[in-house]
């Protein structure tokens, strides 16, 4: 009798350390599971703070920009002398880059939102600049005749007035102004003109901001050619002499002679500005260990404010 109950006895205590075995073993997963979550978290913690660091950093290349004093081709060399004074009590490298295509006038861009396409007027004004800008770009005429349609019936906020297409209208649609550059897809044969496009980097041609005059002394040459009407190459020379002496473009001795452009019709003179503006788009970039961010803003100089601005990943 004795020895049948130590063999119960024993076979118990064989299935209790069993039990005991199989509960620590699932609590050692738990815990390993608990702990990668953790540490998971953690890491995203750390990825969230260095990429806020990055911006804080990038915001020090607005700062900067917002200085009048500041030109374009200033603009390299003060964010290497101001990084340096910032990398003063970080553990880790740290910079920001604003080169000098990094600040720019917004006003040399075409301002899209500025055509009246409620008026015959602005209609053929609109048509006649994408068209020359288009075709420099070796666009077929019939692609671009096709999306300036599109963006026509997309601007005209009067579909009644005489001369909209109204047959590509859809019922119920609310169109422009742009909102964002982006909204250029929503319109028919922005794609089509894409893909024939020899020119890849439209973005730095157009805008939804500013005054709507075009800056002579910022506006690159097609761009320039398109919005008076000249013949291709005609600006050349004009860009040319703009950089001044030093051929540098945005420093002290920058010259624009719109001389050299031709004799302009006095509706043109009114579309063009040769005065300094007041509307910059700064890019900086700021860099805190590997982690880099990029901070894009439109600012004003008079006085200094930062008038619109958001951030992104990586440069494009």
């Amino acid at each position: 009798m004795k020895s049948l109950s130590c063999r119960c006895f024993a076979a118990s205590s064989g299935v209790a350390l069993i039990v005991v075995l199989w509960a620590v073993a699932l609590i050692s997963v738990a815990m390993l599971g608990l702990a990668a979550i953790l540490q998971r978290q953690l890491g995203q913690e750390v990825a969230a703070l260095q990429n806020a660091r990055a911006v804080l950093v990038a915001e020090s290349g607005l700062q900067m920009a917002l200085h009048p004093q500041i030109q374009p081709a200033m603009t390299t060399e003060a964010s290497r002398l101001l990084s340096a004074q910032l990398q003063q009590g970080w553990a880790v490298p740290v910079r920001f880059e604003v080169g000098a295509e990094d600040l720019r006038g917004e006003d040399g861009k075409i301002n899209l939102n500025s055509f009246d396409a409620n008026t015959p007027a602005g209609r053929e004004f609109l048509r006649r600049v994408l068209t020359n800008l288009l075709g420099s770009w070796d666009v077929n005429p019939t692609t671009s005749s096709a999306f300036i349609d599109g963006l026509t019936d997309y601007l005209d906020a009067d579909k009644n007035a005489a001369g909209s297409n109204e047959a590509t209208e859809i019922p119920g649609r609310i169109d422009g102004p742009l909102e964002r550059l982006d909204d250029l897809a929503k319109i028919s044969g922005w794609s089509a003109v894409l893909e024939e496009a020899t020119v890849k980097n439209w973005q730095d041609k157009f805008t939804i901001y500013g005054s709507g005059k075009l800056s002579l002394k910022n506006a690159d040459q097609d761009v320039i050619e398109a919005w008076l009407g000249l013949s291709a190459g005609a600006a050349a020379e004009f860009v040319r002499v703009r950089l001044g002496p030093d051929q540098v473009f945005g420093s002290q001795d920058d010259l624009v002679n719109p001389a050299l452009l031709g004799s302009l019709s006095p509706e043109i003179q009114a579309r063009v500005n040769l005065a300094s503006e007041d509307l910059w788009r700064v890019t900086s970039t700021g860099y805190v260990g590997e982690v880099k961010r990029t901070v894009v803003a439109l600012i004003s100089r008079n006085p200094p404010q930062v008038k619109a601005r958001w951030v992104r990943e990586n440069r494009e």
